[in-house]
């Protein structure tokens, strides 16, 4: 087999890719104790730097080679890696000196496993990659190992095991994933490092990097002393290089179910199916307090396929309705008794909590149409972009923490928003209602001003809040038909992280469809100054805002579209 037609014509050089997910001042310093309770002081950290490791590519069976250099093709994948911690580097970004014991009497060792999606160019000497959520397989392991116990084994390059043994200090799942690998063409001794211990085996050469996202879950306090909490990001920036000069090629890999042993063929990285990579990483750490620990988009269907850079909602809108259970009242009359039989029908979408790089309030966007209802109300309701100056996106919070199965990893199940907003427009605001759904004040809203027209009021403006439970169903999916046994109630779970006390202990159930609620309170007419712009406070806020008095809320388990709860990433503590 000729390596030149499975790679094409032409030697093509990689400039490596560095993305790092945690600049712009994401990084933060962390305080940690090596060996917990043993001898040595915690230090104040700003990286972890990682010694040379190795990574496996393998493909699903009947999928060699792993990484399809030398065709155009775009494959899903499972990487495994492992390591052990070369040294802490202190707030200026220089190593410490080692402290006492490490690496002779303890080590500390990671084993990591993930899914992505390799995409290789038109030549095949090129290969990106990219996080592929739906693996089965997604995992961070950080151990402490005491090597004078007897309890484990030292971490081997060659064999591949005792990075998985000891005491787990920290967990956590990969939740992003850039990068690239490109080869120039030629082959050459798989280990070159010291003796040939892969007797004989070739591999393509070729270089590249990735930036990874490790969301924590789990940090054990005694070595992590502040500064990791469920939610922190760890930000990876890992070199990968063929042939191995550092370390050994690994034979075996530890992962979240066993032990999966290399097999590469004849030439790593061309007979597959498996292929192996040296690596080189560090890390810094992205500190989010586990409350403010995520975001979320929603809308249609195709929201969960949010693309980081680009802020996250794609304009689409997720539907609903709500029938109320009481009655109407027209504004001014005496109520009399009626059976209510229409529904009020609304839909919704938007993001926050991702950067969308529009200053000054860059933090989210939410929408809420109301089409139609029992009293002929229709409305338009917007808040954050800033548009009109005042409105946005103030606060999120973040309850119950994990994810559904369906649903992709991330911090917390429930979220929550608050912010300002205004009503672009408003059909009937004649009623006022004592049904739950509309209240006294919805008469009083006055929307923009449309066009240029002179004299025209100034809108009011309106404190609201949003609570989503992701629970890993879109509407479509299952459209208000919960799993059998599942526990859903009408109003949700009842949590609300802004109420006086916090209401944050409740579980949602994974059966349900996902469920969304939005009130708005009555609203606030600014003053403006001589040009008619809005004055602001201090803050940039709308003063006088009213959060008390409620004049419209919906609630229910979404008819059709879908949420999806992320992780916060890098880009997004820009």
């Amino acid at each position: 087999m000729k390596l030149q037609r499975i790679l094409g014509s032409g030697a093509i050089a990689l400039v490596p890719l560095f993305v790092a997910m945690g600049d712009a001042g994401a990084a933060s310093l962390i305080l940690f104790d090596p060996d917990g309770d043993g001898s040595n002081q915690p230090q104040t950290v700003s990286a972890f730097d990682w010694g040379n490791g190795n990574a496996l590519v393998t493909a699903p069976a009947g999928g060699a080679p792993a990484i399809p250099l030398g065709v155009a093709n775009t494959k899903s994948v499972q990487t495994y890696v492992h390591g052990a911690l070369s040294g802490l580097l202190n707030p200026g970004g220089d190593p410490y000196p080692d402290p006492t014991g490490f690496n002779s009497t303890f080590e500390l060792t990671y084993i990591a496993g993930s899914g992505e999606t390799v995409t290789t160019n038109a030549s095949g000497s090129v290969a990106t990659f990219a996080f592929d959520g739906t693996s089965q397989s997604n995992f961070f392991y950080l151990y402490y190992d005491d090597l004078t116990d007897g309890s484990g084994s030292k971490g081997a390059s060659l064999s591949g095991l005792g990075y998985g043994d000891g005491r787990q200090i920290l967990r956590g799942v990969v939740v992003e994933i850039v990068g690239n690998f490109g080869v120039d063409g030629s082959v050459g001794l798989l280990d070159q490092f010291g003796t040939d211990n892969w007797a004989g085996t070739q591999t393509v050469r070729g270089q590249g990097s990735q930036s990874i996202a490790v969301m924590v879950q789990f940090a054990d306090p005694e070595f992590f002393k502040s500064g990791v909490e469920p939610g922190t990001i760890l930000n990876f920036t890992t070199q990968q290089n063929v042939p191995y000069l550092e370390t050994n090629p690994s034979q075996n890999f530890e992962t979240d179910s066993g032990v999966d042993a290399a097999v590469v063929g004849a030439i790593n990285g061309a007979s597959g199916p498996e292929m192996l990579l040296q690596t080189d990483a560090s890390n810094n750490f992205a500190f989010i307090p586990t409350a403010q620990a995520c975001r979320v988009t929603g809308g249609g269907n195709d929201t969960s396929g949010i693309n980081v850079a680009e802020g996250g909602w794609d304009g689409t809108f997720a539907v609903d309705s709500l029938k109320p259970s009481v009655l109407l009242k027209p504004k001014g009359k005496a109520a009399k008794s009626s059976t209510v039989t229409n529904y009020y029908d609304y839909s919704f979408g938007g993001q926050a909590g991702a950067n969308t790089a529009l200053p000054p309030q860059p933090k989210g966007q939410w929408e809420h149409n109301n089409h139609s209802s029992p009293s002929g109300l229709s409305f338009a309701f917007h808040g954050g972009r800033n548009a009109p100056a005042g409105t946005q996106i103030d606060e999120i919070r973040c309850t119950d923490e994990g994810w559904c199965e369906q649903a992709r990893p991330a911090p917390n199940k429930q979220i929550d928003f608050v912010g300002v907003g205004t009503f672009s427009n408003i059909s009937n605001n004649t009623f006022t209602a004592s049904d739950g759904v509309i209240f006294d004040g919805i008469d009083e809203v006055i929307p923009e001003p449309k066009g240029q027209r002179p004299n025209q009021a100034v809108p009011t403006y309106h404190w609201f809040q949003v609570h989503i439970e992701d629970l890993g169903e879109g509407g479509s999916e299952n459209p208000n038909t919960p799993v059998p046994g599942a526990n859903c109630p009408p109003a949700g779970s009842g949590n609300n992280p802004f109420a006086d006390p916090p209401v944050t202990d409740n579980i949602a159930d994974c059966g349900c469809a996902d469920f969304y609620r939005i009130t708005i309170y009555k609203g606030v007419q600014p003053a403006v100054d001589a040009d008619g712009k809005v004055i602001l406070d201090a803050n940039g806020d709308v003063p006088g805002l009213n959060k008390t008095d409620k004049i419209y809320e919906v609630y229910g388990y979404i008819d059709g579209g879908n949420f999806q709860i992320h992780p916060l990433t890098g880009f997004d503590l820009k």
